[in-house]
């Protein structure tokens, strides 16, 4: 806490002209202490400066260049300020022996981490040469390391703890350390809740083909032509299968430059990114049938009609779907379907911080004009997979400054754990051969295919309580929804 705060402070002590960056950055930094110790990595913002060519450097052959200018070097250092941590790669260290420090602003500096898998850092470092000077924890330099490598490597780990640096070996991806692991590890050992990413470019690169590991990311354009290398030429090596993206980028100028920044999208929600990083149900694939557990008839009041309501288990533990059909559903077409999660909160209270209870009423009252359908309600998924407790936890997070799904992944939560295959099944087993699916999500459309031929968004009518919650959906995880004209 006391980090953001001090930071924030020295920046409103300058009226800067990267003021808007730090304003975006500081409420998505604070983390209550309710948050301390939560499974998951920690809050990253990814920040780096490019010429107007894409170019991190220079080439090869050419001398070390600055590419941003002054007033983007202080706004660095005041997001150093910001953050409990700031990671590099061990190549940055070895061609530029920084001390990524904050001494161009008043505020504490970051913790320093590098990602070393040969432990190449060398002793003569300033880094180095701090950690051995410094009195406090903060202030060491944390080596990330695997637990292979060449044999005189651990003979260089003696050496370097005996100069105060802390080494930590993580597990390791493809011959490098893995990032999720390094930054579980920066959360949980060191206790750092925010970690800023400067680079290089291999590591930068990395981030770029993980997006579902980056909060935040800010981008300074520098009005140079470097004729030089950037981080696409990493990325060329590889077979991402998806790519960070900001859905709703903002930018300003600082001084010469254009800072460009932005909270990604979630990778797996986009219906582009494959299963790679999808979660998964209690830790493996969904691989179990879901069954029908129980049935009855029963007269339902808000579609004025008797109806046939199934109760299904699922491969989730915990989870139930409830399958409301009106008429008969067995081989239909264009079967109208709503897929509802379970929201306590709106759906029995009737709150308005989400727009669950109207969309549920609303698609009764679809139901009660149409000769059949089905709504197949999710037990077990409150606050998109977390539980109820975990998402009061979230609501409290959000009066704190976050958004619905930043607030998740303070928690250690992914920004969506829900899955729809078991939704699939059931919909199979009743034996429809195609439905209109009202919903204005793109992760339930994907999972229902090929049985959603049509699809029907759900107008919402925003209100002061639940319009940032929709505008985030709408632009974090891109849903389609439909913003009418604000009520307020």
């Amino acid at each position: 806490h006391t980090r953001s705060v001090r930071g924030r402070q020295a920046s409103s002590r300058s009226s800067c002209s990267f003021s808007p960056v730090v304003d975006f950055l500081e409420p998505r930094l604070r983390f209550p202490a309710s948050v301390v110790g939560a499974r998951g990595a920690p809050n990253v913002t990814l920040t780096y400066a490019q010429s107007i060519d894409g170019c991190l450097c220079g080439p090869i052959t050419s001398e070390r260049q600055l590419i941003s200018g002054e007033d983007s070097m202080v706004m660095t250092h005041q997001f150093r300020t910001m953050h409990d941590a700031i990671l590099i790669g061990v190549g940055t260290l070895l061609s530029d022996d920084p001390q990524l420090t904050a001494r161009l602003v008043p505020g504490p500096s970051p913790q320093p981490v590098v990602l070393d898998s040969n432990l190449r850092t060398p002793l003569t470092s300033a880094l180095v040469r701090s950690s051995s000077e410094s009195t406090g924890m903060s202030q060491r330099l944390t080596l990330l390391t695997t637990s292979n490598g060449p044999k005189d490597k651990w003979e260089r780990a003696k050496a370097l703890d005996q100069r105060g640096v802390f080494i930590l070996e993580v597990p390791a991806a493809d011959g490098r350390v893995s990032l999720e692991d390094a930054l579980c590890r920066v959360k949980e050992d060191l206790g750092c809740h925010s970690v800023m990413v400067e680079g290089g470019m291999t590591v930068i690169a990395s981030f770029l083909a993980r997006p579902e590991l980056v909060s935040n990311l800010v981008v300074t354009v520098s009005p140079k032509f470097l004729g030089g290398y950037g981080p696409s030429a990493e990325l060329l090596k590889g077979e991402p299968q998806s790519l960070l993206s900001i859905p709703k980028m903002q930018s300003c100028p600082v001084g010469d430059d254009i800072v460009l920044y932005g909270s990604p999208s979630v990778p797996y929600l986009n219906g582009n990114s494959g299963d790679a990083h999808k979660p998964k149900v209690n830790g493996h694939s969904h691989l179990m049938q879901t069954q029908l557990s129980s049935s009855c008839r029963m007269w339902v009041e808000a579609i004025e009609s008797e109806c046939d309501l199934k109760v299904y288990n699922t491969p989730k533990q915990g989870q139930e779907i409830v399958a409301l059909i009106k008429g008969d559903v067995f081989g239909g077409e264009h079967v109208p379907v709503r897929v509802h999660s379970e929201c306590f909160t709106g759906d029995v209270l009737g709150s308005k911080r989400c727009d669950c209870g109207p969309q549920l009423r609303g698609f009764l009252d679809i139901l009660q004009q149409e000769s059949a359908g089905i709504l197949l309600y999710i037990r077990g998924d409150e606050g998109r997979g977390i539980g109820l407790v975990e998402k009061i936890r979230a609501y409290e997070l959000q009066e704190k400054g976050l958004d619905t799904i930043d607030a998740n992944l303070s928690l250690g939560h992914a920004a969506d754990l829900r899955t729809f295959e078991s939704s699939k099944e059931v919909l199979q087993q009743l034996g429809v051969q195609s439905i209109k699916l009202y919903t204005n999500n793109p992760e339930k459309v994907e999972a229902l295919r090929p049985l959603a031929r049509e699809v029907r968004p759900l107008k919402t009518v925003p209100n002061k309580h639940n319009v940032t919650y929709l505008q985030t959906k709408r632009d974090r995880l891109n849903h389609k929804t439909i913003l009418s004209e604000l009520p307020i």
